[in-house]
């Protein structure tokens, strides 16, 4: 009976430190809704931790072409990230036109842009930390 109850504080501590771990990065959210009739509505929520992870189940050779685009504004990158990161929370852009509406702001860690237009709404949000890891890791990939 010990034994169980050990074996289960065990499995407990082990399922709060994973997903402690899994969320230290934050989360991405992504949401699409087609406004038309039968349309997709698609709501992922998934821990950012998850990102570098999955690149490195990427073969490189997908990953050249990006690469090779992205070394030259890893400056850029640096340096923009942790600006953004201290800016104050809000709207950064918007763009509105007769059928499309952007808007690109910063919540907490998060950059978060939102898509409008006459065929669907989608929403997309992820950790500035976790994009930075992601870029980088694709960057390097040779």
């Amino acid at each position: 009976m010990i034994f169980l109850a050990k074996l289960g504080i065990g499995v407990v501590g082990a399922a709060l430190v994973g997903g402690a771990a899994l969320s230290s990065e934050g989360f991405m959210q992504v949401q699409v809704h087609e406004k038309h009739a039968g349309g997709t509505n698609l709501n992922l929520f998934l821990p950012a931790a998850l990102v570098p992870t999955t690149l490195r189940f990427v073969p490189k050779r997908h990953l050249a072409e990006a690469a090779e685009n992205l070394r030259p504004y890893l400056p850029i990158v640096n340096t923009a990230i942790p600006a953004v990161e201290e800016c104050p929370d809000g709207l950064m852009v918007e763009v509105v036109d007769s059928q499309d509406h952007v808007r690109i702001s910063k919540r907490g860690g998060s950059l978060e842009v939102d898509v409008s237009d006459t065929d669907e709404v989608v929403h997309v949000s992820v950790p500035l930390r976790a994009a930075q890891s992601a870029i980088h890791q694709i960057a390097e990939a040779n």
